[in-house]
């Protein structure tokens, strides 16, 4: 039997007059805006005991897409990137997306988490001579570091930019700034001294590792070129070319070189000495960072779906030792392709499709600009995304996936919906407000509503109402886009997130602040239909509480879909029978 909450309560009506447009070239988020007041409350708050319903619809749970295997109680993982093995022979693992450290168990495949957020956020890791872990806060532009005693310890600070890092044999601390300003920096690792640029504008350097002398074998992306820097004279020379957009780099046992390039997904050994070139595998782009063990097995990692990948040196043969299908799945709409009801997912780095009837993910090709989302919205002929990473909202078209527009100047948009006619509608976060596009409106962007608790999930209803998630307040409204008018449909809600409306026009939403999944109906009264969901706040480029939302689909049966952060994948609540 599903477990049932009826909770006391409180329904109000507010008017919520569109309050005109504003313009995305100019400050859209302005303090002008801040003025702006509601215009009135029509109809106090209406005081009830404690609601009495029938008990709610019991749902069949089962797992549309599997999440990753291996991972120990408290532990989440979200876009795998750097990586190195410590001096326990086991390998750390960076995340920027999901701001935490990771130690994997090479032999058994267990993941458990040694860095939590925020304190963890990062691109590159490495472990120090002493056992001291260290790595790039690339988003904070930081240096941190972990003692062998536990004690967390900022190294550097106002290092945009900052992500690999590595050490060198007598122990030196070298980070680098990727991209502009393109650095290598030595950091004292007792974080007294200030940091020392040892040289810049190299070329695009990543991912580094030393020579075992004194110099470091550095990947330059602009110049698709190894390059060798010597720590003592601080230059650099080039020992292989020809690559393409090369991102890291580590050595074997016996000193050889490989490399992985970035979007064709290869993995090269170089001869240092003649700078020989010699494919040894290519594995599904793209790829981040690898490390080598001590018997020399390759393992690379691809953050687009936390997979890592173990290659054999000699052979080239490889098998997934972490195996996901998403680095952080997020908000979903349900929507058809190729003539089939799918699920449209949002992640970081990409959207994908689910078919509902197999849970088979297609990823289209790695398109990061174009598709990075955390919400998602679609009708027959576009596709919507929101990205509270980078405040844009992008206008797609459907059928050959074509960017029509690319909106930018959000205020942490957090929830999109999408009506027939191409109305679009934008829950933006950190205002507090609702907007109104057009399709073909590059600049004029009209309020809604104004003064909402940090808006998330967003719906539009039968009646094409806007339903929307509070998530600081607890509450669902429901809101005329026509006149403004605001209703509260529901409170006490934990942390309200996703939401859809089913066929019967109830509500579901995804509590993430409890871990579980209701419907609330049309007096108000909240069904908890499962309880212990495996969900979860990663943090991101994103304001607390929510970070990157859950996501909540329903599809023509009233089956509902829900996005489980804390292990990736992807549950179905199928109704039972009666």
């Amino acid at each position: 039997m599903s477990p049932l909450r009826l909770r006391k309560n409180r329904r109000v009506l507010v008017v919520l007059k569109p309050v005109g447009i504003r313009n995305a070239e100019k400050d859209v988020v302005g303090e002008r805006m801040r003025t702006i007041a509601v215009v009135s409350v029509v109809i106090a708050a209406i005081f009830a005991s404690a609601l009495r319903a029938e008990p709610g619809p019991t749902y069949d749970r089962s797992v549309l897409v599997p999440g990753l295997s291996g991972i120990t109680p408290g532990t989440s993982v979200h876009g795998f990137s750097g990586l190195n093995f410590g001096k326990d022979g086991k390998l750390y693992v960076a995340s920027a997306v999901g701001a935490g450290i990771h130690r994997i168990d090479v032999k058994t495949g267990t993941i458990e988490q040694v860095v939590f957020p925020p304190q963890g956020e990062s691109d590159d890791v490495a472990m120090g001579p002493d056992g001291t872990l260290v790595w790039t806060a690339i988003i904070s532009g930081e240096v941190r570091a972990r003692r062998p005693n536990g004690t967390i310890e900022t190294l550097a600070a106002d290092l945009p930019g900052i992500n690999p890092v590595n050490f060198t044999p007598d122990g030196k601390l070298i980070v680098g700034q990727a991209m502009r300003p393109d650095t290598l920096i030595e950091i004292d690792r007792a974080g007294k001294k200030p940091p020392r640029v040892l040289g810049r504008d190299l070329g695009g350097i990543n991912a580094f590792v030393s020579d075992g002398k004194n110099a470091l074998y550095v990947p330059l992306r602009e110049k698709g070129a190894l390059g060798r820097f010597d720590l003592a004279t601080n230059t650099m020379s080039i020992v292989a070319d020809g690559l393409d957009e090369p991102v890291a780099a580590k050595r074997d046992s016996h000193g050889g070189v490989y490399v992985i390039e970035w979007f064709t997904g290869k993995v090269i050994y170089i001869n240092p000495e003649s700078g020989e070139t010699i494919k040894v595998a290519t594995v599904q782009a793209p790829l981040d960072n690898l490390a080598i063990s001590s018997d020399d097995t390759i393992y690379v990692s691809r953050p687009t779906d936390n997979s890592i990948i173990e290659i054999n040196h000699d052979t080239g043969a490889q098998k997934p030792l972490i195996q996901g299908a998403f680095s952080a799945p997020a908000g979903m709409a349900l929507t058809e392709r190729n003539g089939k009801p799918v699920l449209l997912v949002a992640d970081p780095f990409g959207y994908r499709f689910v078919d509902l009837a197999s849970g088979a993910v297609e990823t289209l090709a790695f398109d990061q600009p174009a598709r990075s989302s955390t919400a998602v919205a679609a009708n027959d002929k576009l596709i919507v995304t929101a990205n509270v990473r980078n405040s844009n909202v992008v206008v797609i078209d459907k059928a050959s996936g074509r960017v029509l527009h690319t909106l930018k100047g959000f205020k942490d948009p957090m929830g999109v919906a999408l009506t027939a006619n191409s109305d679009i509608y934008v829950a933006e976060y950190g205002s507090g407000e609702i907007l109104k596009l057009a399709p073909n409106a590059q600049l004029d962007r009209a309020r809604i509503a104004v003064d909402l608790a940090g808006p998330v999930g967003l719906a539009v209803d039968k009646a094409g109402r806007l339903i929307v998630s509070e998530a600081k307040a607890g509450m669902l409204s429901r809101i005329d886009p026509v006149t403004g008018v605001k209703e509260m449909l529901a409170h006490d809600l934990m942390q309200p997130e996703g939401l859809a409306v089913l066929p019967d026009d109830k509500v579901a939403v995804a509590e993430v602040g409890g871990g579980q999944l209701s419907v609330v109906d049309d007096k108000g009264a909240i069904h908890v239909i499962a309880a212990g969901l495996p969900l979860d706040t990663m943090i991101t480029r994103a304001p607390a509480p929510a970070f990157v939302p859950t996501g909540v689909a329903v599809d023509a049966s009233g089956s509902i879909y829900v996005s489980a952060g804390g292990d990736n994948s992807i549950l179905k609540f199928k109704p039972q029978q009666k």
